[in-house]
């Protein structure tokens, strides 16, 4: 019998009756690249009304980089990158010098790389259900343990789309905004048809609209306003929904977001090094900086969210070398090193970001008018607040009502989720803590 199907067949015997569990049901759903500022400063009464009821962190943050990927690993594994292993889109293995797969092209493949278990993995065991729904398809690679699994990049089809929908929009000029925020639309829909058939306890859903229009237009655009609302509209609907299955007085919310954004002028675009022409044909890979490469210093660069970089740098005696170099560039903000020499910043480990043998040599944020990634007005992917503030909202059964909370972590969601639903961490071993103060006493 293996670990797990013996923890599952013991944690059956010892699961809490549905009577005593605080909530049957958690739905996560998260914002992707949405900042509490504008999510409070937006026409939002569905999401703003769950805050009134239950309780709202006003300081939570996510962990570094403040990238999708990274967050939605952190998110269902409780764990810092520097834990669960996950820290960035690409990632360098030292020894062969080779970028590692971390959920481009097969996320489901890339789970072997997630070093820590996730609360899928702890409901799985107490025999409760779960769905993971991805707009992008590479936050499924924090889906170990999910029962169910969509994948947008699979499932929402950009030449399905035209066909289906070219009627509504033909000729309009809100086309571009009316396909990102009709993504989010799609995913839910999806999503509750297996909600219908299955009621699962645990639910995360990620409504990519707010990202994608916040990397087209930039944060302070009314486009970006008006894509909060309109999620907010969705998870009105997603309420409205679980009332109709007689599941909603059972069912505790939880909304956040992966990563905020910063507004950055695209005609910064610094990556290779000033040179956009020399732009790998991934987004996320910028193979070379000038600074290093005229000193003859190999490195290789990975893009974390269009204003951060790693760096990976061949021979590490050269390390201190390369981070001189980059010290002189005007759109160089903050250099994180492990260990930190004098001249780094900080620690990666002090960021809870340093995992051994996959972590670049530099961590490289940009300075705020700057972009690595490609020519849009938003980015995210610093340690700068706009970046790291997140939305974080309990809301539902089991959670204390009118209540605000201050500092708290992405990290902190799993393990609290694992409580309202009266399971104790058997499988999962986080690094954040239970947010007692957003649970009902």
């Amino acid at each position: 019998m293996s670990l797990l199907a013996a923890l599952a067949a013991s944690a059956l015997l010892a699961a809490p009756a549905a009577a005593t569990r605080p909530a049957d049901h958690v739905f996560i759903v998260m914002l992707d690249g949405t900042r509490p500022d504008f999510l409070r400063r937006a026409r939002a009464p569905v999401i703003h009304a769950l805050a009134a009821a239950g309780t709202t962190f006003l300081q939570a943050e996510t962990t570094y980089p403040s990238q999708t990927r990274v967050a939605f690993v952190s998110l269902p594994t409780g764990s810092y990158p520097g834990s669960h292993g996950i820290v960035g889109g690409d990632e360098i293995k030292d020894a062969s010098w080779k970028d590692l797969e971390t959920g481009n092209n097969d996320p489901i493949a890339a789970q072997a790389l997630v070093a820590r278990p996730t609360f899928f993995e702890e409901a799985a065991a107490a025999g409760l259900t779960s769905i993971y729904a991805a707009m992008k398809g590479y936050e499924l690679v924090g889906a170990k343990g999910a029962t169910w699994t969509i994948n947008g990049k699979q499932t929402l089809d950009k030449t399905a789309y035209a066909a289906r929908y070219a009627p509504e929009v033909s000729g309009s000029v809100d086309l571009a905004l009316w396909y990102k925020q009709r993504l989010s639309r799609d995913l839910l829909d999806q999503t509750l048809a297996l909600v219908r058939e299955h009621k699962p306890n645990v639910v995360v859903i990620n409504l990519g609209s707010p990202d994608y229009v916040a990397h087209t237009w930039g944060p302070e655009a009314p486009q970006y306003l008006h894509t909060i609302e309109f999620v907010d509209g969705l998870v009105g609907d997603l309420k409205a929904e679980l009332g109709r299955l007689g599941i909603l007085e059972r069912t505790a919310f939880v909304i956040s977001a992966d990563h905020g954004f910063s507004d950055v002028d695209p005609t910064r675009m610094i990556a290779p090094a000033g040179d956009a022409a020399r732009q790998s044909a991934s987004a996320d890979r910028a193979h070379t900086l000038d600074p290093l490469a005229a000193r003859g210093i190999e490195h290789f660069v990975t893009n974390t969210g269009g204003a951060s970089m790693g760096v990976y740098i061949r021979d590490k005696a050269r390390v201190a070398e390369a981070v001189g170099l980059l010290r002189r560039e005007p759109w160089v903000e903050s250099i994180y090193c492990e260990p930190a020499p004098a001249h780094c910043d900080v620690s990666l480990s002090s960021l809870h970001s340093y995992f051994p043998g996959r972590s670049p040599d530099l961590m490289v944020d940009l300075d705020d008018d700057a972009t690595l990634n490609f020519p849009q007005p938003g980015q995210h992917g610093t340690h700068r607040p706009s970046d790291m503030r997140i939305p974080l909202v309990f809301s539902g059964a089991g959670v204390a009502r009118g209540a605000v909370g201050g500092k708290a972590s992405l990290v902190d969601v799993a393990p609290t989720v694992l409580r309202l639903l009266g399971l104790p961490a058997t499988v999962l071993r986080p690094d954040g803590h239970v947010l007692e103060e957003a649970l009902a006493h």
